[in-house]
């Protein structure tokens, strides 16, 4: 548990969320929202997240990637940025869990893919709606919704990706061609959270989440 990713709340995200919700409705409670207010919001905090860090630069290894630190470093990559997204929908009453993605060359096994450096790779979150799991993207300012606006789980696109109409194609190719799916996993090296040594950043209670 000493090397667990903590996804709580501090006192510092407290603080610093706030900032990213300028300009922002708060959403209504559950039993007065839609999925439409749901919808809404979580487009409006995933933009407002890219636009505070527009340069695609990681921070730091071995150093804090919490939302006040990417508000006062204007930088961050897709791990850097989902960290904010996610504490962001945690702050305001949404289910969040966090996935790892890989590049799966059709020749090669599930773990030498996820083990391999030389793997394609992506940290991204899925949120749940009043219609179901949602991906939001921690790169480009893209959701998972198909034409009907209705969201698409990231097993629902590994299952079925040909048979989707899509609002707007996926943006980046990792999500078009075969991929494996990792929740709770932050990173392969352990760098990102602390104690910041070599064993794997995860969260258990996402982790247990592959074998449903």
């Amino acid at each position: 548990m000493y090397h667990e990713v903590d996804v709580s709340l501090t006192e510092e995200d407290r603080l610093f969320i706030p900032k990213f919700m300028v300009g922002i409705e708060p959403l209504p409670e559950p039993k007065n929202r839609s999925y439409e207010d749901e919808l809404h919001f979580i487009i409006s905090i995933q933009r407002s997240v890219l636009e505070n860090a527009p340069v695609r630069n990681p921070l730091p290894f071995g150093s804090a990637r919490e939302p006040r630190d990417l508000y006062e470093a204007k930088i961050g990559l897709c791990y850097d940025k989902s960290r904010t997204i996610e504490k962001i929908f945690r702050f305001s009453g949404l289910a969040v869990r966090h996935f790892a993605m890989y590049q799966r060359n059709t020749t090669d096994s599930a773990l030498k893919t996820v083990l391999s450096s030389a793997t394609s790779s992506h940290s991204v979150t899925e949120v749940l709606t009043k219609k179901g799991w949602l991906v939001v993207d921690s790169y480009f300012p893209w959701v998972s919704v198909d034409r009907n606006n209705d969201p698409i789980s990231i097993r629902g696109m590994q299952e079925g990706y040909s048979s989707i109409t899509w609002a707007t194609l996926p943006p980046a190719a990792i999500y078009q061609n075969s991929f494996i799916v990792v929740y709770g996993l932050y990173s392969r090296h352990g760098m990102f959270y602390p104690p910041y040594n070599f064993i794997p950043d995860v969260n258990y209670s996402e982790l247990v989440q592959n074998m449903l």
